[in-house]
């Protein structure tokens, strides 16, 4: 009974520690040549304001009628009013943004009436949304030979709200 009570006890002192090698510390020849939070990673990018001009066209692999989310290419320019922190640069600027394979959300009623609500519906002074990421480094990191990719992957565009 007493080395009963002993190898329980022997057990619950062995749990509570914690030896080096558990948490990977005591092994390591050297350190990491780079650390991990000075390589690139991506953040949200939103931007938002007026649409001023589009040259947005639909992409060939989902031109098809029965594709259930289109994607567009080419150029939007917005005059940009809103933005979040990684995108404030662009606050107060007119800025055209290249969209690849992006998805569009058109949030309007039929303009020219054709019956359906597509590109040929968008139209200057209409409010538009641009959502994606941004490669970033910590601003701790150097610098050096480090430019951002900006990937824009939803355009939102609206009416213009109603005035008063």
């Amino acid at each position: 009974m007493i080395v009963r009570k002993v190898l329980i006890a022997a057990c619950a002192a062995a749990l509570t520690t914690s030896p080096a090698w558990a948490h990977g510390r005591g092994d390591h020849p050297t350190p990491p040549a780079r650390s991990h939070k000075c390589m690139p990673h991506k953040v949200a990018y939103v931007a938002a304001g007026t649409l001023v001009s589009q040259t947005l066209v639909q992409d060939a692999a989902t031109a098809d009628a029965r594709a259930s989310k289109p994607t567009y290419s080419g150029d939007v320019t917005i005059d940009v009013a809103k933005t979040n922190r990684a995108a404030k640069g662009d606050r107060r600027t007119t800025k055209t943004y290249t969209l690849d394979h992006a998805r569009v959300v058109l949030g309007l009623d039929d303009q020219n009436g054709d019956g359906r609500v597509d590109l040929t519906d968008l139209a200057a002074g209409d409010r538009a949304k641009v959502i994606g990421k941004v490669t970033k480094l910590s601003r701790r990191c150097d610098q050096t030979g480090f430019t951002p990719q900006l990937t824009i992957k939803k355009l939102v565009v609206h009416a213009p709200k109603a005035t008063a």
